[in-house]
């Protein structure tokens, strides 16, 4: 069998949440959380994919690059400076990052204040976005679209500002409804699925769902291959996996099987990772967060696509999968639509 050839090489990585700060824990004071070595674990990861992977051509960073303890102990002036501090290594690269938003990155800033900043890759001239919306696509090869979406279009996260706004009116709806803790960062006494309704989880809203029904079915069209990015996870088969779940997966995942094109899902927030496949035969990926990750070890992958299929290979803790594509990459497809780049 002839070996397949690769086509296209990108990175991947979630949940680094740095913090010029001594070291902390999580919400339940049960997860240490190294916020100063998370810096040094993406640096790592970067000098890793500038010696080894030259011909790399974009990374997806899968949200919550820094810590809600910038803002909520040292104010907007750190979240600002704890922000650049972290995009840096990532414009050591010789390729674009695309960016995700997490609950901490909507912890330090409101949605307007992320809009102009670098964490808005909708704005990026390689970028298919929707004007006013943090969701977006990608063509990175003629045979393959990312698409990224908002995992907290429908939040009580990023709209303290604009509360009049119909998404939050429905966020904090939900909650009232399936969480009833004073506390709506708490799960105690919630059962079953239940416990995804806490306030650092969201939802994709009904545009945002028309406009991922259209993508896909463009995409199918156009015998283009799809892997859905978000920061929040979209399946899940263990009981314990769903307290960092969307909202409304069944929704997400219903569009998602209505189409042949998807090959898979990568996500971050839950710091633990996982590794299902759904079914629909679809991978959902979530990588290990870079911020709970031992110095002696790393939280990163590296993506590979070839003739046949989407190999992510996870450096470190984050396990590696193969996904068989649905439309193949033939020796006439053409090179990538990044910047005018050829492989």
């Amino acid at each position: 069998m002839a070996e397949q050839r690769c086509h296209l090489i990108f990175g991947l990585i979630a949940d680094i949440q740095y913090a010029d700060s001594d070291d902390g824990y999580n919400y339940r004071k049960t997860r240490r959380r190294f916020y100063r070595a998370a810096l040094t674990l993406l640096m790592k990861a970067v000098a890793d994919w500038k010696a080894n992977r030259p011909d790399m051509k974009f990374v997806l960073q899968l949200g919550d690059i820094i810590d809600g303890i910038n803002r909520r102990q040292n104010g907007m002036g750190a979240a600002s400076k704890a922000l650049n501090t972290v995009l840096a290594p990532f414009d050591d690269l010789a390729c674009p990052t695309y960016h995700m938003v997490g609950n901490h990155d909507l912890y330090n800033f409101q949605r307007l204040e992320i809009f102009g900043s670098d964490l808005n890759s909708s704005k990026l001239p390689s970028v298919q976005g929707v004007s006013g919306e943090l969701y977006y696509s990608v063509l990175v090869h003629s045979c393959l679209r990312i698409i990224v979406l908002d995992t907290y279009d429908v939040s009580v996260l990023g709209y303290q500002d604009h509360q009049d706004h119909p998404h939050y009116k429905t966020a904090v709806a939900l909650l009232e409804k399936f969480n009833f803790n004073k506390d709506k960062n708490s799960s105690d006494g919630l059962k079953g699925m239940d416990k995804r309704f806490v306030a650092w989880n969201g939802g994709v809203g009904e545009k945002q769902l028309a406009w991922l029904d259209e993508q896909l079915t463009d995409a199918d069209s156009k015998q283009q291959n799809v892997l859905i990015c978000g920061h929040i996870q979209l399946h899940a088969e263990d009981i314990y996996d769903v307290l960092c779940l969307l909202w409304n997966y069944q929704e997400v995942l219903a569009v998602l099987h209505a189409h042949r094109c998807v090959v898979g899902c990568v996500a971050g927030h839950d710091h633990d990772g996982s590794l299902t496949v759904d079914s629909a035969g679809i991978s959902h990926l979530v990588l290990n967060g870079v911020i709970e990750t031992d110095s002696s070890t790393n939280a990163y992958a590296t993506a590979f696509l070839k003739d046949k299929t989407l190999e992510i290979q996870g450096a470190g803790i984050v396990p590696s999968v193969t996904m068989p594509l649905r439309y193949f990459a033939g020796k006439n497809i053409a090179g990538p639509y990044l910047s005018g780049a050829n492989l």
